[in-house]
């Protein structure tokens, strides 16, 4: 167990493994449904009751594959602030806040930072990933890639784990700011408000961004539609080209006795020159047409 102090307005702050919370002695009312809630850690949510305030927290693997997800475990009570995880993000979170105070805080606001500090760098992470969609559109524009589908379908993926991500902090901010089976100071429910009002525009920006591959998602049905077309045109025309070809090739394939081209000694040379005036006009229509 790891207690840390600060000038807070009132209580501790401590960071617990599961087994010593498995273990942690004293009055803790609803300890058991926590501890339930943590085993496994589902989804972001928050429970209020008139004696505590817990709730879990699963966070998308940002910038790792998207197995590697981080998630931990709060619980508040009058006087105290449990923070129970198994990695190392929430001792980095509050060794910065140690090394640089809040100031004064309730156990509620200092909940709050700690929430928001893990929002701290997701504008940027989200303004990278918009940058690598511009560039596979650009990319795109240029040559239809290899296995582009899969490309969109992992893309598709971990948006959609964002997106799935802030609508549960936005519902659980919603949650705590009503208040309900908790007594929140004015400043309270104004600081969650302001939060949930960053966790919406994080969210807008995902939403945009789902729409944005989409659209890419669509270039590349349209691109991959116009190459079919053009290949398609081709063998039209080539089909088109050689069409009279066999028409002359089968009818002077016939071996009839009385065709009077076959004692004519020019008549192979005649069949060559009208085959390439054929093959010559048609290539003139084309060119005409805009077809080649």
């Amino acid at each position: 167990m790891q207690k840390f102090d600060f000038a807070g307005k009132e209580g501790t702050v401590k960071l617990l493994t599961m087994a010593e919370l498995k273990e942690l002695s004293g009055e803790y009312p609803h300890k058991r449904a926590f501890y339930r809630s943590m085993n496994p850690i589902q989804y972001c949510k928050a429970e209020t009751y008139g004696e505590c305030l817990f709730g879990t927290m699963r966070l998308p693997g940002f910038g790792r594959e998207m197995s590697a997800c981080e998630g931990f475990g709060f619980y508040l009570k009058e006087g105290e602030l449990l923070f129970v995880e198994e990695g190392r993000l929430l001792k980095k979170i509050l060794a910065k806040l140690a090394a640089d105070p809040p100031g004064e805080y309730s156990l509620n606001q200092f909940l709050l930072l700690v929430l928001e500090a893990l929002l701290e760098d997701d504008v940027i992470f989200l303004q990278q990933q918009e940058k690598k969609l511009c560039d596979m559109e650009e990319k795109l524009l240029k040559r239809i890639p290899e296995h582009f589908y899969e490309t969109i379908i992992r893309y598709r993926k971990r948006l959609s784990s964002y997106h799935s991500y802030y609508e549960q902090l936005i519902n659980m901010g919603y949650f705590v700011q009503s208040g309900y089976g908790q007594k929140l100071t004015q400043e309270e429910k104004n600081l969650w408000q302001l939060y949930v009002k960053h966790v919406e525009r994080l969210h807008d920006h995902v939403e945009m961004l789902r729409e944005y591959l989409i659209q890419i998602r669509e270039l590349y049905q349209s691109l991959i539609a116009v190459q079919q077309n053009k290949v398609m045109s081709f063998l039209t025309i080539v089909t088109t080209i050689f069409l009279p070809l066999t028409l002359i090739a089968g009818w002077y394939g016939m071996n009839f006795p009385n065709m009077p081209e076959f004692r004519w000694k020019y008549s192979y040379l005649a069949v060559i020159i009208i085959s390439l005036m054929v093959i010559a006009l048609e290539f003139c229509y084309f060119k005409k047409k805009k077809m080649l």
